[in-house]
């Protein structure tokens, strides 16, 4: 079980008022295999993401562990809308713009994700990414700290 500090807390609060995104959110899988569940939302609009949990390669951010890299949803790219549908995290949040980036807390396989969204049409730009990227890493680090305490 992942215990969110308020150093996490306080990187997904900038990383959002840094890309002027609705929501940023952080993915943890628990144990290898498992599903990943959500544990932190910046901007959410209810507690709902707490709740929800979800498979490796179903949504954009199952997606993106799968893959082991950054996936993006959008209404200006074709074949989004299935991925969107499949995120529950972007069905309750009624985001229409998504860009999800996986992490590794363990230094081996992807095992959390980092999900930017909007609830507009919006496509990040390439700077957004890089910096979230940046911040994708420090929360493996952040969440690999918290795993062993």
């Amino acid at each position: 079980m992942l215990e969110i500090t308020d150093e996490m807390r306080k990187t997904l609060d900038q990383l959002r008022d840094r890309i002027y995104g609705d929501l940023t959110a952080l993915a943890l899988m628990s144990k290898p295999g498992g599903r990943l569940q959500w544990y932190y939302a910046s901007g959410s609009r209810s507690e709902r993401y707490r709740r929800i949990s979800f498979k490796v390669g179903h949504g954009i951010a199952g997606m993106a562990v799968r893959l082991g890299r950054t996936v993006t949803v959008s209404a200006m790219l074709s074949g989004s809308i299935r991925l969107r549908q499949e995120c529950a995290l972007m069905l309750a949040e009624q985001l229409h713009s998504a860009v999800a980036i996986p992490f590794s807390s363990t230094g081996d396989l992807p095992n959390g994700v980092l999900l930017l969204g909007n609830r507009d049409v919006r496509v990040f730009t390439d700077s957004d990414v890089a910096g979230a990227t940046q911040v994708a890493e420090q929360l493996g680090q952040l969440c690999a700290h918290t795993l062993t305490l």
